[in-house]
């Protein structure tokens, strides 16, 4: 796995006006391009959107038009993977009101399309060198409810039934009262000054808008701070397709799932990859297919396998970290190995594979729980903007954790809740009080200290 060092830098390019539609003046936009090698703590190349990533050819005007505004809420969440609902959920459980927008056809993101099934980095060592839960509130709550019903086994790393999962998140934002906008893709957004007004998005109706008061990105990929304008780092990690085979039952193939009959497996590569690269993103994800086949048909061929058969190949392909934002903190690898303690923690986070630091291998016994930091949700410029899930600020060297589902439900409860609380108090999130903040999230069993 690459970890490399995260380069803490800004740029002084305006902001480009992608095809999208995307409307972000007289911001700052800026990225620095993390390459195959270790970091040498020198400055990055410094990004302008696309042409970073793919090959431009010319530009193309799009003509001006208007665009109908079709509702509007206290908050927008852009994103319904497990930080995007935990965010709209803590959000409506406040009393605000939620719209949760999501390009696919269901929540979970990852965790359910990915078919990436662990729910993994929940654990950690505490100060007394005992093996101690990091995380609580919503990822513990909808852990819980998976274990109970038999729709997760391993209660330390939950692995859990995809479809069970999707029913549960579904029912969780129906229950707490938040509308949801399936096979909506968020295009941009508009804005007065540093505040976002609305969130424009597109599907078969056409291009509508959200008028918020409050935005959340949960997107997996900083869409929403980089149509802003807020610097952020762009990375590239390994890209990986899930597949699930039937026919396993008794066979000792793949890794297990709550039903017996089927396994889980994962093929992919091991270099760094753009996952802002359409081209190439689209290439692997084909090639993953067509070898998946062809390995599920070599196994056929063996007597002991030849019942085994391809049930799914994850719809969403495993694109592990994009852009991260370069936020009021980003929360650094030593920061995580040395118990730094933060005064506006927001939850904490725990292990998920060995790695190497300061020329040891760090492995689950030596690798402490760390604080979150608030600082870390919260963009340098946009001032009603909070960040969760894979692209709220932290380091390189601790992308593996940080990533991971229960870590993007951490970040996703304090988004949401003090995304509600700023709404409440009429205040930017930067102006909220911390105390307040930490108050709820307590009351919700988020663990926030040591």
């Amino acid at each position: 796995m690459d970890r490399r060092d995260f380069i803490k830098a800004s740029a002084g390019l305006l902001a480009s006006v992608s095809a999208t539609g995307a409307v972000a003046q007289d911001v700052v936009a800026g990225a620095i391009i993390s390459g195959e090698k270790f970091s040498d703590g020198k400055p990055g190349d410094v990004s302008n959107a696309v042409s970073d990533h793919l090959k431009v050819d010319g530009y193309v005007k799009e003509p001006a038009h208007r665009i109908p505004v079709v509702a509007s809420a206290d908050i927008v969440v852009v994103g319904g993977g497990p930080g995007g609902v935990a965010a709209a959920v803590s959000a409506a459980r406040e009393g605000a009101s939620v719209i949760l927008i999501e390009k696919s056809s269901f929540l979970g993101g990852l965790w359910t399309g990915g078919l990436v099934l662990p729910v993994l980095a929940t654990y950690g060592r505490n100060k007394a060198g005992e093996w101690s839960k990091a995380t609580g509130g919503i990822c513990a709550e909808l852990c819980d409810v998976l274990l109970a019903k038999g729709w997760a086994f391993n209660a330390e790393s939950p692995r859990v039934d995809p479809e069970a999962t999707k029913y549960l998140l579904d029912k969780t934002i129906l229950d707490a009262g938040v509308r949801v906008l399936y096979n909506a893709s968020a295009i941009g957004v508009t804005m007065s000054g540093s505040r976002i007004d609305s969130v424009l998005l597109n599907c078969n109706t056409g291009r509508l808008a959200i008028k918020c008061k409050m935005a959340v990105d949960a997107s997996g990929d900083g869409c929403l701070f980089n149509w802003t304008g807020d610097p952020y780092e762009s990375r590239r990690y390994h890209i990986s397709t899930s597949y699930l085979m039937g026919g396993c039952k008794g066979k000792k193939i793949g890794s297990r799932t709550p039903n017996e009959d089927m396994r889980f497996s994962t093929i992919g590569t091991r270099s760094p990859e753009d996952g802002l690269d359409v081209f190439r993103v689209s290439s692997l994800l084909q090639k993953h297919r067509l070898d998946l086949w062809n390995r599920i048909e070599k196994l056929r061929e063996d007597p002991v396998t030849k019942d085994v058969y391809l049930m799914e190949v994850a719809p969403t392909v495993g694109i592990r970290v994009t852009r991260v934002l370069n936020s009021l903190h980003n929360v650094t690898l030593e920061e995580s190995m040395e118990w730094t303690a933060f005064d506006d923690v927001i939850g904490m986070s725990g292990i998920c594979d060995p790695f190497e630091y300061k020329g040891r291998r760090i492995t689950k016994k030596d690798r402490p729980i760390w604080q979150i930091p608030y600082r870390s949700l919260l963009p340098q410029q946009t001032s009603n903007l909070l960040v969760c899930g894979r692209c709220f600020g932290y380091d390189q060297g601790i992308t593996w954790d940080a990533r991971e589902i229960s870590t993007c439900m951490v970040t996703g409860q304090a988004a949401g809740t003090a995304a509600a609380l700023s709404t409440a108090y009429r205040c930017a999130p930067k102006e909220l009080e911390v105390k307040k903040l930490q108050q709820k999230l307590r009351e919700a069993k988020v663990r926030l200290d040591f």
